[in-house]
């Protein structure tokens, strides 16, 4: 994404970011929030997943005809890293057994 944020392709950053969605989200986001045991955890995944959804429309709106924003496309797509990120810091908690 940042690669066509930096060449101001904005369609193929709308286009990417439509599909990322389902595919990021829904799918590897999903999958990975069966993991989690905890409630407390499994309600924080949900909500960072949720704040996913929500920075790539934010992209996906800084891409459109008249609101074309490079400024605003690379502000939700550091929002979508951080929000990764504190996904990420869940995975600790995943107990594995052996």
């Amino acid at each position: 994404m940042q690669g066509r944020i930096d060449e101001g392709d904005f369609a193929g950053l709308l286009e990417f970011s439509r599909s990322y969605d389902l595919e990021f989200r829904k799918r590897r986001f999903g999958n990975a929030k069966k993991l989690f045991q905890d409630k407390e955890v499994k309600s924080k995944a949900t909500e960072y997943a949720n704040a996913v959804t929500f920075d790539l429309i934010g992209i996906n709106r800084s891409c459109r005809k008249g609101q074309e924003s490079l400024e605003s496309a690379n502000k939700y797509l550091q929002e979508l890293r951080d929000d990764v990120k504190k996904f990420l810091s869940l995975e600790k908690t995943i107990q594995v057994e052996t």
